[in-house]
């Protein structure tokens, strides 16, 4: 109990010179903190992920090393309006907020959540099996190219997995944890496939489980 106090406290104060930083670096007057950070499954390591909306700096991505840790930084004018890319605040934490701005943004992706991405048309659907089914394929074959396509099918079965099942795609943390908890068996399909060692009929199988057969 002690330890889980003197840890939240470390991130307060953490968090307290950060929204200081944005204020006078970027001119931010409304900031969002998200990511592990902002849900509390963070450790000393962990990134700072934020968005933020500022009248007088220029809209961008800044990624660059703040108190020997990585700050994300995502700065918005204020007129900004959300769209996918704001899903990864989904759940986020106001740090400072200017007329219910962060409230607002964080409302507004909220309601975007819940309402699901738009189906995929049965083209599409079937291109990305073909595409999966491609992909392993040349991934057997073995070599430098099949090494090579073997890594980029193992990237990105999660977010294909998502896809094809009609959920929003949050990252491999939320996405991992989320199978984990609701298909326990499609995680480990995939844990397997993603670990260490994993052999051809491994990945066979977790791509079966992405497209359904």
């Amino acid at each position: 109990m002690q330890e889980d106090r003197g840890r939240h406290e470390a991130q307060e104060k953490l968090i307290a010179v950060l929204c200081a930083y944005l204020k006078e670096r970027f001119g931010c007057r409304t900031a969002i903190l998200y990511g592990s950070r902002a849900r509390g499954d963070w450790d000393d390591s962990s990134d700072i992920d934020v968005i933020a909306f500022s009248e007088t700096s220029e809209a961008g991505h800044v990624a660059n090393l703040w108190n020997g840790l990585f700050l994300d930084l995502f700065l918005y004018p204020p007129e900004a309006r959300p769209d996918l890319d704001w899903l990864r605040i989904h759940e986020g934490r106001v740090l400072f907020q200017f007329d219910a701005e962060g409230d607002a943004a964080l409302k507004a992706v909220a309601e975007m959540f819940s309402a699901g991405p738009e189906p995929l048309p049965p083209s599409e659907v079937q291109t990305q099996h073909l595409w999966l089914e491609k992909m392993l394929a040349r991934a057997e074959k073995g070599g430098p190219e099949g090494d090579y396509r073997r890594r980029w099918l193992l990237q990105t079965l999660p977010e294909i997995y998502f896809t094809l099942n009609g959920l929003w795609y949050l990252g491999p943390k939320r996405s991992l944890a989320f199978l984990q908890q609701n298909k326990p068996d499609h995680f480990e399909a995939l844990r397997r496939a993603f670990a260490h060692g994993a052999t051809i009929a491994d990945i066979r199988a977790a791509v079966a489980v992405v497209n359904g057969t």
